[in-house]
């Protein structure tokens, strides 16, 4: 498979469509959810063309939820740097109604369909490499072609994201924020804190185990988006919950 996050480039040309970018970007990884939570079905099933309105249209709808009503509104005012630049709406949950769920649901299967469709090209199983013999036998150097594809696309995807974040970071506005809270400075230190350890705890369990290096690559690869994601879950239930508290605490003074 290329890069999982790679595959959100496709995104970047769905700003013109009537459907929300999120959704696109999150429909395009939702069919490798399944490689960082085993409880999910097998992968195969969720890169099947059936897999695509079932599987991870229920994975990309409930990512989504998370992001847009927990993760962002939680996080968007406390990181260093970005809370500066962000819009000003994304500290808030958005306002969806009916007409919305169309749009929503059309951009999480138009992610996943490109998804699909680029490791058609690009995995040894792929129905495009299954069903065209120069590109199923093909080889440069040696390396079979599809895997050639794979990591060109993965590396050309995530540079493409890189600048697009670099040139917003230069041309975003930068404004006054307020300072923050207690909780929302410890919660992104403990969160950052707590993923790094696991993540160390991860990689010297695989090298012990006699994986080496590429083992403890590839253990490093499949769980520290896991642990990232539930590190800004926690985070952002806590984040929510402090400044609730807060609300009500200086309400009652």
């Amino acid at each position: 498979m290329p890069f999982t996050v790679s595959h959100a480039v496709v995104a970047l040309a769905a700003r013109r469509l009537p459907v929300p970018v999120a959704a696109v970007a999150i429909g395009s990884m939702a069919p490798d959810t399944v490689l960082f939570a085993p409880f999910l079905p097998p992968y195969e099933d969720a890169h099947s063309w059936w897999g695509v309105p079932t599987i991870d249209l229920a994975v990309s709808l409930v990512v989504l939820a998370t992001w847009w009503f927990l993760v962002r509104p939680a996080w968007s005012p406390v990181v260093p740097g970005l809370r500066r630049r962000l819009p000003r709406g994304w500290g808030r949950r958005p306002a969806l109604g009916a007409r919305d769920v169309l749009p929503v649901v059309v951009g999480c299967l138009l992610g996943s369909v490109t998804h699909v469709v680029w490791d058609g090209f690009t995995h040894e199983h792929g129905f495009v490499v299954r069903a065209w013999p120069a590109l199923r036998d093909g080889a440069v150097g040696g390396y079979p072609l599809p895997f050639l594809l794979q990591d060109l696309s993965s590396v050309l995807g995530l540079l493409a994201l890189l600048v697009v974040a670099a040139v917003w970071w230069r041309r975003a506005d930068v404004r006054p924020v307020g300072p923050l809270r207690p909780v929302e400075r410890f919660v992104p230190v403990a969160a950052l804190a707590v993923v790094v350890v696991l993540a160390l705890a991860v990689g010297v369990r695989s090298f012990l185990a006699g994986g080496g290096i590429g083992g403890v690559v590839t253990a490093l690869a499949f769980r520290v988006p896991a642990l990232v994601a539930v590190a800004l879950v926690v985070g952002a239930v806590v984040l929510l919950v402090g400044r609730g508290l807060r609300g009500h605490g200086t309400r009652g003074s």
